[in-house]
């Protein structure tokens, strides 16, 4: 007869989770949560497996989180909202943002497929919007990359506690600096055009 398992997939998940956010991707070991789940390592590996299975189901919970918002409307510009989210999510979920953004213990194959759907994200709000689908692709491409090192730097800022900005001054930050790559992308967008 199969032995019934003492801990579902979810409460280890939780637990698990709460040792991400409270100590880091690095001390998610199936002996801390055995510990904390005040049990052997049976329960881990019978339900996931392998920590491996165990940690991606971890990280596709923390990618939900970030999606849940950058996909949020706090202006009506798309890609602003995309940049307010990521620092919020920095502000508010800073263990998981040092485990996605600051490469902690998380899979090479996680970090590429979520970067891949950041961009095609973007993407979509380049080509979607009515004010800039006129933009080429590699335009986009130029102000996806200048637009990544700030926010990305902005962000890490602000989770790191060097600086803390109330939401109007992510806003007001992000369209500033926003702005400025745009008129540096227009500009690119034109030499293109010439060289076509």
């Amino acid at each position: 007869m199969a032995r019934t398992l003492k801990f579902s997939k979810d409460k280890i998940l939780n637990v698990a989770y709460n040792i991400l956010i409270t100590e880091g991707m690095k001390s998610v070991t199936a002996r801390n949560i055995a510990k904390e789940l005040n049990s052997s390592t049976i329960s881990i590996y019978s339900n996931f497996g392998s920590m491996t299975v165990l940690k991606n189901q971890l990280s596709e919970v923390a990618r939900n989180k970030l999606f849940d918002k950058v996909v949020t409307n706090y202006t009506d510009l798309s890609l602003l909202n995309i940049g307010i989210g990521i620092c919020l999510f920095a502000k508010e979920e800073k263990a998981l943002f040092r485990a996605i953004f600051m490469r902690e213990n998380l899979s090479k194959n996680f970090l590429d497929e979520l970067v891949e759907d950041l961009k095609k994200l973007v993407f979509k709000g380049f080509k979607e919007g009515t004010s800039y689908n006129f933009l080429e692709d590699e335009t986009i491409e130029w102000m996806l990359k200048k637009g990544w090192w700030y926010v990305h730097g902005f962000a890490c800022l602000i989770c790191s506690g060097f600086y803390n900005p109330s939401y109007e001054m992510i806003e007001h930050e992000l369209k500033e600096n926003g702005n400025v790559i745009l008129k540096e992308a227009l500009c690119f967008n034109k030499s293109i055009k010439k060289t076509k």
